[in-house]
């Protein structure tokens, strides 16, 4: 009984509910939330795109729209793309290859958990 799933795009895991975007919209536009943007930003977030997402989920939820669900994957990739840039940018984390040498050492008693 096929309804339609098995052709969504790889990445559709991506895509939160619905309900999230309005969350994450109201948000937003919170005062605290407001104080916080201005304080790391140095200016209010445009909270629209949350919206938009979250209108876009609801058609794609009740009329399955491709259109609208390859929006809001489109923008849930730019901000899996802005997130893991500054990951990325960050010059304070060393980032590793391969775990420290002595990853796989045994314990020693004085480290054990009592």
């Amino acid at each position: 009984m096929d309804s339609g799933l098995s052709n969504l795009p790889k990445d559709i895991w991506l895509m939160k509910p619905c309900e999230v975007y309005k969350e994450e919209h109201n948000d937003c536009k919170k005062i605290l939330s407001r104080f916080y943007q201005y304080y790391v930003d140095g200016a209010k977030t445009d909270c629209s795109q949350w919206l938009m997402d979250f209108k876009n989920c609801m058609i794609f939820r009740k009329t399955r729209d491709t259109k609208a669900m390859d929006a809001v994957l489109s923008s849930e990739r730019k901000r899996r793309a802005e997130r893991l840039q500054r990951a990325r940018d960050n010059n304070v984390w060393e980032y590793r290859t391969s775990p420290p040498p002595e990853w796989f050492s045994p314990l020693s008693s004085e480290s054990a958990c009592r």
